[in-house]
């Protein structure tokens, strides 16, 4: 992510059109100002969408949620508003879970309704969540954590300048994989060196490489006996091996965000081009 953020997207989405435009393949959702991260809400058939709205560190309350069918048919452009910069999602029960800069936000699936902003005191920039249906794990991209999220409470799990700012996180197993943007980070999100994808053992927290600089890393995912994992700032798509092998398989814009699977659908949200692209997979 980079300071440009703001001016290049509104060059670019001042030209956008709402409509949902058919591919080859599946479809794209346009007119989004700064699209982060898309989850399948399976209990309601559904996509939920987090929108930052403006500058992605900012807590200026531009943040919203929309909702999609699972065609692309918009459903809720605005179903919930006055977030500030809301990045990844994840389901435990019939509870929403959003990360958002200092803040956890819980919201009732069936009702709606945003039903707590849980505070998290020595957190800097909450990014992306995953779950296993009963506890969460949550990034912190600036403060080189991975918080807990068990009960409704928040708890730091592990602190490491190792992880290189987390950014995309996957339950997967026994270990947790990260994709880490990479280490050296300056004002301007650039970095001395590429991010990894990495992965921390759940009992032990030691921190592995699965696959070493593969670029500024933002989304994480598992397609089949693959994991998938996405490049911010060259839009460039990745397949890693079981033995770490990986493989370019696309080159999406630049601004491919925290990219997700659902069953055989691939969601790709494009921060810089406002949108949401769906595509089968493989």
């Amino acid at each position: 992510m980079k300071h440009i953020f703001p001016s290049i997207a509104a060059s670019i989405l001042g030209l956008a059109s709402p409509a949902c435009a058919e591919t080859k393949t599946g479809w794209t959702v346009t007119a989004f100002d700064m699209p982060e991260s898309a989850i399948f809400d399976a209990a309601h058939n559904r996509i939920v969408l987090s929108v930052i709205g403006g500058h992605p560190g900012q807590a200026d309350g531009n943040g919203h949620l929309a909702l999609m069918s699972p065609d692309g048919v918009m459903l809720n452009r605005e179903w919930i508003t006055g977030l500030d910069a809301p990045k990844g999602m994840a389901i435990i029960g019939n509870t929403l879970l959003v990360a958002d800069l200092t803040r956890l936000h819980e919201v009732d699936l069936t009702t709606g309704t945003l039903t707590r902003s849980l505070k998290v005191p020595g957190a800097d920039f909450l990014n992306d969540i995953t779950s296993d249906g009963a506890l969460a794990y949550v990034s912190d991209f600036l403060g080189n954590r991975i918080w807990q999220y068990q009960a409704g409470e928040m708890r730091v799990w592990l602190e490491d300048a190792a992880l290189s700012h987390p950014n995309g996180v996957l339950l997967d197993g026994s270990r947790l994989v990260v994709a880490s943007w990479g280490q050296g980070m300056h004002e301007d999100f650039s970095t001395d060196a590429p991010g990894a994808l990495l992965a921390v053992d759940l009992e032990t927290q030691s921190i592995s490489t699965i696959a070493p600089d593969l670029g500024n890393l933002d989304g994480v995912a598992r397609a089949g006996n693959m994991l998938l994992t996405n490049d911010w700032n060259t839009g460039a798509l990745f397949t890693v091996a079981p033995n770490g092998t990986h493989q370019l398989v696309n080159t999406y814009p630049v601004g491919l965000a925290d990219i997700s699977v659902h069953d055989k659908t691939l969601f790709l949200p494009s921060m810089l081009e406002g949108s949401l692209t769906a595509q089968t997979y493989p």
